[in-house]
């Protein structure tokens, strides 16, 4: 039998990586500081002579992923003695070893994390990620982008609150939960999209299309992530905005386990019954549920507005996106906000130069650019009003202004504790595969949130 044999620092890395997860469980006796903000910050990468920027990059879709690969290029032709060492994880792949990773002796320079408590929450408790704020200073973020994009990334210097204290991580895009649709399978239907704004119309259209023998949703949730950002547009239904963010936030009294999570849990679970995603969902991969949409295998594909480069690509004109529809409200609600963030390692050698790069993948004229040609609007104040010119583009664009105009858009809700991504994301397998009901779903979800809201007192 194989023996395998991990070294001495390899075996202090886990155990690093352990207490760092310890450090949102009740009754942890872990003790961790942030780390401390740098002074006499520059904005160059120029006094460090020759620099090897490492840098972790894992958001989804190769048109983001190729697009990033260019910006690299870029900024190392503009910095003749930087080498950028890119290394490109999938999103599931970063998701479960990045506390290892940036824990180890020799973590990325740049690292490209999450906001809320599962990964930068617990990174920036641990003392592994660098305090931005004399940067956001330097490089003046706070003018360029709107407060939100900034806010969601921040934490209090005793790591126990969110959305408010030090800037740990800037995001380079605007993003969001939405639906993407193909025209010609539509048309052959005989659905409009333009009638599937409501709830009742676009249900009708699910169950046109399973009575033609088209899967309606598709969905790969292998990875244990897709199916949360479906979820949440079902709440969206129930649960007004503010109530969703406060309980994302930890206000006190919030809760998971009301009646309006109940119908969007149930909704959810009737969806898998009722044959509108994909049989296999469970088993699909979100590369493969990508790749089968666009290969006209279903009608819809919801999910976020990172997918819009690889459907524009794979679907051409027939590409079409529009809101998740509206519930009894009339109003639109959609999860999202803003795309993964990237932080500067506490332990980077290089953090002037760290700092510059984030500048140029996120907020220079450059990024606006770059992130248009991704598919995406960049978060800068700039790349809002930035010019398009692809029409799929302009439709989440356009999709984007009116769920903001509807004050419709509300945060992920796998950010609340350090574990609710994963344990969040599991459930949710168990529920659509009929393991748990969906009460029993969410008082699970509401139990997390509680356990970890204890140790915060």
């Amino acid at each position: 039998m194989l023996r395998h044999h991990r070294s001495a620092r390899a075996l202090t890395a886990v155990a690093t990586a352990a207490a760092i997860g310890a450090t949102g469980c009740a009754g942890s006796s872990i003790t961790t500081k942030p780390a401390a903000a740098p002074t006499d910050v520059g904005t160059s990468c120029a006094k460090y002579g020759t620099v090897k920027l490492t840098v972790g990059m894992s958001e989804a879709g190769e048109a983001i992923a190729n697009g990033f690969k260019e910006q690299v290029k870029s900024f190392q032709a503009a910095n003749k003695n930087v080498t950028v060492d890119l290394q490109i994880k999938d999103w599931a792949s970063s998701a479960s070893t990045i506390k290892l990773v940036m824990s180890g002796n020799n973590p990325p320079d740049v690292m490209q994390g999450n906001s809320g408590w599962a990964i930068n929450g617990a990174l920036w408790k641990a003392g592994l990620l660098l305090n931005l704020d004399p940067y956001a200073k330097a490089f003046g973020w706070t003018e360029k982008f709107p407060e939100s994009a900034l806010t969601v990334n921040r934490f209090t210097a005793d790591g126990k609150a969110l959305g408010e204290g030090n800037l740990v991580a800037v995001p380079p895009a605007i993003q969001y939960v939405g639906v993407f649709y193909n025209k010609a399978v539509l048309s052959k239907l005989g659905i409009g999209p333009a009638t599937l704004d409501d709830k009742a119309a676009f249900v009708q259209a699910l169950d046109k299309a399973k009575a033609a023998g088209v899967t309606p949703v598709m969905l790969g949730d292998s990875e244990k992530w897709p199916a949360l950002h479906n979820l949440s547009l079902f709440n969206g239904w129930y649960v007004a905005p503010d109530t969703i963010n406060n309980w994302v936030y930890n206000k006190p009294g919030s809760t998971y386990d009301d009646d309006g999570h109940l119908k969007g849990s149930t909704d959810f679970r009737s969806w898998m019954e009722k044959g509108y995603f994909n049989s296999d969902a469970l088993a699909t991969s979100f590369t493969d549920a990508t790749n089968r949409f666009g290969k006209g295998q279903s009608a819809f594909f919801v999910t976020g507005s990172w997918a819009l480069g690889d459907v524009g690509k794979a679907l051409g004109d027939d590409a079409g996106f529009m809101l998740f529809p509206a519930g009894d409200s009339g109003k639109h609600a959609a999860v999202g906000g803003y795309s993964l963030p990237f932080s500067i390692s506490a332990k980077t050698k290089y953090p002037d130069c760290a700092a510059a790069f984030i500048d140029y993948v996120t907020a220079g004229d450059e990024a606006v650019a770059a992130q248009i040609a991704a598919g995406r609007p960049s978060a800068t104040k700039a790349g809002v009003n930035a010019k398009i010119d692809d029409p799929l583009l302009k439709q989440m664009v356009t999709a984007y202004e009116r769920l903001s105009s509807e004050n419709g858009l509300f945060t992920w809700e796998d950010w609340p504790t350090p574990t609710m991504l994963t344990f969040q994301g599991a459930e949710a397998q168990r529920l659509l595969s009929g393991e748990v009901t969906p009460k029993q779903f969410n008082e699970s979800v509401q139990k997390n949130w509680a356990d970890y809201m204890k140790t915060r007192s």
